[in-house]
C-alpha cells in the first residue's frame, strides 16, 4: 500500500479491540474500510468514528468461517470502493480447555474463526491484492502463536497455524507483488483479553502485567500502528515477518 489516503483495506473484527483500533488509525490518514464484524450495533459505532476521522466505511455483518459470507464481504467491498490495498485479518475467539477436556465443538468453532476465517479471507482477497501494486496482507496471530498455553489448546494451536499460513501466502504471492505478514501481540487491553483473564478464574491483572517485562499489556492503538506499518510502503520489503508485538514476553526467562 504505497499511499493510505483513499486506500481501500478490508478488515475483519472491526468492531472492537484491535480491528477496531486499526479502522480508525487508518481512516484518520483517509483509507476507505470494509469493516466486517458479526456485531452490528458496535460495528455501526466504529464506522461513525471512522466517517468522523475522515475516512469511509462501508459495513459488512458477516462470520468470517462461512466461505460465501467472506466472498461476499470482499466483494462488496471492491464494488464500493475499488481494488484492495490491504487486508487486516483481527477477528478471533478463544476458548479456554485443556487437551484432554476441550469439548470437539470448541475446538472446531475455534479452528473455523481464527485459522479457516484467515484462510478464507486471503482466498477470496488475493485477486484483488494482485491487482493492487504494493498490497499488502496482515493477519494477527499471538504470542501464543510462537510457544505453548497452558489450557487453550485450541486457541494456541490455532494461532501457530496462522502464523504457518502467513508464511505460505507470503511465498506463493510474494511474486505476485503481494506482501503478507503476521503480528503477534501478548495480553492486549481489549474486551477479549478481559474475558481470558475472566475465564482463567483468577482475574488479577495486576499479576499477568507482572509477567510483562514491560510491565503493562499492550494497547490497542500500538498493535493498530505495528499493522498500519506493515501495511505501508515504509514496510515495503516486510514479507513472511513475524512481528512478535509483546513488551518482551517471549525474550526469556524473568522475575
Amino acid at each position: 500500500m504505497n499511499d493510505v489516503d483513499g486506500a481501500v483495506v478490508l478488515i475483519s473484527g472491526a468492531a472492537s479491540g484491535i480491528g477496531r483500533a486499526t479502522a480508525l488509525k487508518l481512516a484518520s490518514q483517509g483509507a476507505s474500510l470494509g469493516l466486517l464484524d458479526l456485531a452490528p450495533a458496535a460495528l455501526d459505532s466504529v464506522a461513525h468514528e471512522v466517517e468522523a476521522l475522515g475516512g469511509h466505511a462501508l459495513t459488512i455483518i458477516a462470520d468470517v468461517s462461512v466461505d460465501e459470507q467472506v466472498r461476499m464481504a470482499v466483494s462488496a467491498t471492491v464494488d464500493r470502493f475499488g481494488a484492495l490495498a490491504g487486508v487486516v485479518c483481527a477477528a478471533g475467539i478463544a476458548i479456554k480447555g485443556k487437551v484432554a477436556e476441550i469439548t470437539e465443538d470448541d475446538w472446531h468453532r475455534t479452528l473455523a474463526v481464527n485459522l479457516t476465517g484467515t484462510f478464507l479471507m486471503a482466498r477470496h482477497a488475493i485477486p484483488s491484492l494482485v491487482a493492487h501494486p504494493g498490497s499488502s496482507f496482515v493477519a494477527v496471530s499471538s504470542d501464543t502463536g510462537i510457544r505453548g498455553s497452558a489450557g487453550y489448546a485450541a486457541y494456541c494451536a490455532s494461532k501457530h497455524a496462522v502464523v504457518g499460513l502467513i508464511r505460505c501466502l507470503a511465498l506463493d504471492h510474494g511474486p505476485d507483488g503481494v506482501r503478507s505478514n503476521v503480528v503477534c501481540p501478548t495480553f492486549v487491553d481489549t474486551p477479549m483479553a478481559d474475558q481470558l483473564l475472566k475465564d482463567a478464574g483468577r482475574y488479577d491483572r495486576a499479576f499477568y502485567e507482572s509477567r510483562v517485562p514491560l510491565g503493562r499489556f499492550a494497547r490497542p492503538e500500538e498493535v493498530a500502528s505495528a499493522i498500519c506499518h506493515l501495511l505501508s510502503a515504509e514496510a515495503s520489503y516486510a514479507n513472511g515477518l513475524v512481528y512478535v508485538l509483546d513488551g518482551g514476553t517471549t525474550a526469556g526467562t524473568f522475575g
